[in-house]
């Protein structure tokens, strides 16, 4: 795993135009154009001096973010609609906001069982125990995979265990089920028989994106960073489409995969800089599920388009970007 720790002098501190630009990623095939950014000099040739660390989750990346220790992150859209909704920006430099879509993919989530538990289709969960890890894009899933099954939510037991734990829960008998994501379901496969994983169909009903997010304050302070990066990220996303397979390689041996248990599926997620009305139409949903699973609500009738900025994805690719652009943004609180 490549990590370049973070240092700055305050964690409180938003970094001057001459220090260098935080990212904290996250172990993930969804981050891939990250990873071939880093490995490939593609930052620097795009004038960014950068520190890149990797956290355990996009909720980890989100606190990063609110706390000003790394000044842009990227994560799945489930827990920042779940904080948003919970601490709605206020036009503060701590505001959180998405710059871009890199992944559409329906690939990336795995509900997933052992041969041997005796659960042959989704609706034998049902009095059985799933782990997965709350507040995450992996929750939502089980919203939407129990109402697509018929599966009374009430008959099945979650377990909220932190990702990096649930291969080995499954695998002890803990947890009968669980709700995965690369590189962990390989991880998970890399530890039983072959063949001794049951993916339960439904999984794909959930079509993800991976964000870029930075706040307020980064944006301000640091006009120029973020058209750079979607620039770096660009370059990224092309050369992983000019060589998935090499893409493919390089984040097998990045996040330790062997070659035998070297993902589930071979084909690459869709990579692409946009913020379209997929995006909007992702956000809607999540704040829906938000509202039906009784999660934290201070705004009860958000604006979403608040949560974008498009002018940097406009600037660099008009195409890409074609969801309305928000003119201005909320007023701060009064001092």
């Amino acid at each position: 795993m490549l990590c370049i720790p973070l240092a700055v002098s305050s964690p409180t501190a938003i970094a001057s135009t001459h220090d260098p630009v935080r990212l904290s990623g996250v172990d993930y095939l969804g981050d891939l154009p990250t990873l071939v950014a880093v490995e490939e000099g593609i930052f620097q040739r795009h004038g960014l001096a950068i520190e890149v660390d990797r956290r355990a989750s996009g909720r980890q990346n989100i606190q990063a973010l609110r706390t000003q220790e790394t000044d842009i992150a990227l994560m799945a859209p489930a827990p920042l609609v779940l904080e948003l909704l919970a601490s709605p920006n206020t036009g503060a430099d701590n505001d959180l906001l998405i710059l871009a879509s890199l992944v559409y993919s329906s690939r990336l989530n795995h509900v997933v069982t052992p041969r041997n538990s005796g659960i042959l289709v989704p609706e034998d969960l049902a009095g059985r125990r799933i782990g997965l890890m709350a507040g995450t894009n992996a929750e939502f899933l089980w919203w939407l995979f129990t109402a697509l099954h018929g599966i009374d939510p009430d008959e099945v037991r979650v377990i909220d265990l932190p990702v990096s734990t649930l291969p080995g829960a499954l695998v002890e008998g803990d947890i009968d089920a669980a709700i995965l994501w690369e590189p962990w379901t390989s991880r998970l496969e890399s530890r039983l028989s072959h063949d001794d994983l049951t993916f339960l169909p439904g999984s794909d009903i959930y079509t993800e994106n991976w964000i870029l997010v930075t706040t307020r304050g980064v944006l301000q302070q640091r006009p120029d960073t973020a058209h750079r990066l979607l620039s770096a990220y660009q370059e990224a996303i092309r050369i992983i489409d000019t060589d998935p397979k090499g893409a493919l390689t390089m984040y097998t041996e990045a996040v330790g995969l062997d070659t035998l248990h070297a993902l589930h599926d071979p084909y690459l997620p869709l990579f692409g800089l946009s913020l379209d009305w997929t995006l909007l139409a992702s956000l809607q949903q999540l704040v829906q599920w938000a509202r039906d699973t009784d999660k934290p609500i201070a705004d009860p009738g958000p604006s979403i388009l608040s949560w974008i900025d498009a002018g940097p994805l406009q600037q660099l690719l008009p195409g890409a970007a074609s969801i309305p652009i928000r003119d201005t943004p909320p007023e701060a609180p009064s001092p």
